[in-house]
């Protein structure tokens, strides 16, 4: 069981984990830019639920790819709907903006 806290992105690996933005539960920093692979078995899928998502509408974003859509574009104050990738792996983008800062996201993950 992983929890990646303050390390902005690296690979995680492993049946379970826990993926958070910088400072979660706090407000996350302004300029970050954070890539997180989460690699599984060969032949396994990964499923990714969100616990918490909160960032600046458009200017802040998560970006997802692996899944279908090969590319999912995330933000706003909505808790996504779980993500499944389509192989084994996922990459995780996490860029803000400038200015506001929100709590950010986050998710639980399984292979």
């Amino acid at each position: 069981f992983l929890i990646a806290e303050d390390a902005c992105g690296g690979t995680m690996r492993g049946s379970s984990g826990i993926i958070s933005s910088p400072n979660f539960p706090n407000e996350y920093h302004n300029n970050a830019d954070c890539t997180w692979t989460i690699v599984a078995e060969p032949g396994d899928t990964i499923s990714l639920i969100f616990t918490d998502f909160q960032m600046e509408e458009k200017y802040d974003y998560l970006e997802i790819e692996g899944s279908e859509p090969p590319t999912i574009g995330l933000s706003g104050m909505n808790i996504p709907p779980p993500v499944i990738s389509n192989k084994n792996w996922l990459r995780l983008h996490f860029v803000t903006d400038s200015n506001h800062r929100y709590r950010g996201f986050s998710a639980h993950y399984q292979g």
